[in-house]
């Protein structure tokens, strides 16, 4: 219902006002809007909280991530500067000598000793490059420690026209397309040469200044293995192919006992098959120790006379002093890694490069 009040204003005019009363029809409609209103209000603030409730789930997710990984990371850089240690600690052959006791060895590895006990006494020993990871324990993280020989990769300095094509096998080896193997061969040669002659497939100083951002040629050897990364054909993902089979130490021979399949491959002669028995042999047995084994190897295969000859050019049986350390920390499903490359001398280690991974 609506009460009517006539009132005069000052200026004498009737001013008629109207009161609407609590129950009548107009006044549940000015309700029903406002619930209407609310309710809106409540169903817009209702997404905007789950939004939020989300975005704040995936930034706390991505937080913890993150944080697992520096955590990892650091973890996995102890355990290479433990391993830098370990390696300059002697092993049990040379503290027994020094000791004159001779007999202690013998008991350590009697006949009656364990596989835990044996990898309990290799990892107390001084650990040396192995083709078998160490483990350690850095706080709560559990780490893989690979140490290997730098003798064991490819010496890409060492490279020439007269190895080209075993280059171009390694290459093509690590599913490197046959033209992509023959231009990073013909660009990586180009680039150790001092003259402006072009390879094949290769690249000189002509090619690089085209590029968005130019530079010339090294027309030199390589000053570290990220420097082929500038090399024409070398891109980030087939760096990533390469890096492990290839160094750029040592006497350009390569060590048969730390050499990836990849890097044997390299060696005159060699084949997969050839590649693949020496691996398994030296997995079976150890390290091959004598050339005279090799021998009997290449000769089983049917390299003999100057063809073997010619492949002792290429391999070597003894340790350089390059090592490289590869730690792999985890947490979990979360792993990371840090590669350290050292330079192993009498009574320290100096550090040549640092990978954070």
């Amino acid at each position: 219902m609506e009460r009517r009040n006539e009132q005069k204003s000052p200026s004498g005019d009737k001013v008629i006002g109207v009161k609407i009363r609590k129950g009548t029809r107009a006044g549940i409609i000015n309700h029903g809007y406002v619930l209407i209103f609310s309710l809106w209000a409540i169903v817009i603030l209702g997404f905007i909280a789950v939004g939020l409730t989300r975005s704040t789930g995936i930034a706390i997710k991505t937080e913890i991530a993150f944080t697992e990984r520096v955590k990892n990371i650091y973890a996995a850089r102890g355990a290479c500067m433990y391993a830098m240690q370990k390696l300059l600690q002697p092993n049990d052959r040379e503290r027994d000598a020094k000791a004159g006791d001779r007999e202690a060895l013998k008991k350590k590895r009697g006949a009656g000793e364990d596989a835990s006990l044996r990898e309990k006494r290799r990892h107390s020993n001084s650990w040396v490059p192995s083709n078998i990871p160490y483990s350690i324990q850095i706080g709560e993280r559990d780490c893989k420690v690979s140490i290997n020989d730098e003798s064991g990769k490819l010496n890409i300095n060492r490279i020439t026209d007269d190895t080209r094509a075993n280059f171009i096998k390694v290459l093509t080896s690590c599913k490197l397309k046959e033209h992509e193997a023959e231009t990073i061969t013909d660009s990586i040669l180009d680039w150790l040469d001092k003259d402006e002659l072009h390879h094949i497939n290769g690249a000189e100083k002509d090619y690089y200044a085209t590029l968005p951002d130019p530079y010339e040629p090294k027309n030199g050897p390589f000053e570290s293995l990220e420097e082929l990364t500038l090399v024409k054909g070398v891109t980030p993902q087939i760096f990533d192919l390469l890096r492990d089979h290839l160094t750029i130490y040592g006497s350009g021979k390569i060590n048969v006992n730390f050499a990836s399949k990849e890097a044997l491959l390299y060696i005159p002669a060699i084949t997969e098959r050839i590649a693949d028995f020496i691996i398994q042999l030296r997995n079976k047995r150890g390290k091959i120790k004598k050339l005279d084994t090799l021998k009997e190897i290449f000769r089983y295969f049917g390299i003999i006379g100057k063809d073997y000859e010619a492949i002792l050019q290429y391999i070597t049986l003894d340790n350089s002093n390059y090592i490289m350390i590869n730690s792999i920390a985890s947490s979990g499903k979360i792993k990371n890694g840090y590669r350290v490359l050292v330079l192993k001398g009498m009574g320290h280690c100096k550090i040549l490069a640092t990978y954070p991974e």
